[in-house]
């Protein structure tokens, strides 16, 4: 089958084919009695010298909306965000039934057109088809781009932004590029992850001074990427594991630009690490290597760009907070933290540094 869109979490993976079907798998609870029976594998991952060791690991990926075909995917912090052939706009919990595939609710007060789905820790984003952004959520450091209370969760527009052609999102921060080439940012700044050339956070959308024409954006959990029109990358925020592809300085406040011996096409970010698609459909990965993120044997990091073998040609990348996906069109790849199964492995292996292949049912 044909795969459209994938979405990386903290925890889970999600692969949107072209029939609309969400398959996921990872930190998915399954609803019903004698899974155990009919699926073999880790469903319930205990390992009780970690913190929240009650994990639950399903490496077989489950079709999460049968009957109610997605247009577009986004996996979050607590749910998976599913925008409908019908407009709606559903939160699925990490909660799988035969029938019913993940109990869900629906996201009211959000207009119709959704062009995009996005996800912090605590904060969700959409863009709409007229270029506006809108946010709901948790606001304590300013995720919501928007004047709010902390605990603020209705959805509403954002102010003061150009029409918005895409969004990223690191842990607590966005950035959005506008239909001008232009770059936005908003939230959490301890890292400078916002660009601004200050420690700052800031609840309100700021323009990235950047020289070039942007054409793609992407956030790490605590750093931000540019791609130019030349296929040239721009990174600022946090380099404490060379996740911005410099070896001098823990962190930069102002974009610096990154030397790559290949034009990149697509970016994506995660916890301190980075990885990108080449325009021949190649896939490297620079930073921190602790959980294989970047396929290194070696738990060391490295600010330079290492090649993962092992792949066809990519056309989809998606970075999650330790774990990557890539796709060829018909199949998903998956290496790095295997701790939830998110790799499609029994999470008795909690890392996995050969890119393994996905069966979707």
């Amino acid at each position: 089958m044909a795969i459209v869109q994938l979405s990386a979490g903290p925890q889970r993976s999600v692969a949107l084919d072209g029939k609309g079907a969400a398959w996921g798998w990872g930190a998915f609870k399954t609803a019903y009695p004698g899974l155990q029976d009919a699926l073999p594998g880790e469903i319930c991952f205990t390992d009780k010298t970690e913190v929240g060791h009650r994990r639950y690991a399903q490496p077989y990926a489950q079709l999460l909306n049968p009957g109610a075909p997605f247009r577009l995917v986004a996996d979050g912090n607590t749910h998976i965000l599913g925008a409908c052939d019908t407009g709606a706009l559903l939160a699925c919990r990490p909660v799988i039934a035969p029938d019913h595939g993940a109990a869900h609710q629906t996201v009211r007060a959000i207009p119709g057109g959704i062009r995009q789905l996005a996800t912090m820790q605590t904060v969700s984003l959409a863009v709409l088809e007229n270029g506006s952004v809108w946010s709901w959520g948790f606001n304590h450091q300013g995720q919501l781009g928007r004047p709010a209370q902390p605990a603020q969760n209705t959805a509403a527009a954002l102010d003061g932004l150009p029409a918005i052609a895409s969004l990223a999102c690191g842990s607590a921060h966005a950035l959005a590029l506008d239909r001008s080439g232009r770059v936005w940012s908003w939230g959490a700044n301890q890292a400078g992850q916002l660009g601004h050339g200050t420690l700052k956070s800031s609840g309100l959308p700021a323009q990235v001074a950047l020289p070039e024409l942007i054409i793609g954006i992407a956030a790490g959990d605590t750093h931000s990427m540019a791609l130019d029109a030349a296929g040239q990358l721009w990174a600022w925020g946090a380099n404490n594991h060379g996740q911005t592809g410099s070896a001098e300085g823990a962190y930069f406040t102002r974009p610096v630009k990154i030397q790559t011996d290949f034009p990149v096409r697509q970016v994506g970010g995660g916890l301190f690490y980075t990885a990108a698609l080449s325009e021949q459909g190649e896939v490297f990965a620079w930073g921190w290597n602790g959980l294989g993120q970047i396929g290194l044997p070696q738990r060391h990091s490295s600010p330079r760009a290492m090649r993962i073998t092992g792949l066809p040609p990519i056309t989809h990348l998606a970075t999650g907070t330790g774990h990557v996906l890539a796709s060829d069109g018909l199949t998903v790849f998956a290496w790095g933290d295997n701790r939830s199964a998110a790799c499609g492995r029994p999470a008795q292996d909690p890392v996995v540094l050969i890119p393994n292949p996905i069966h979707l049912a």
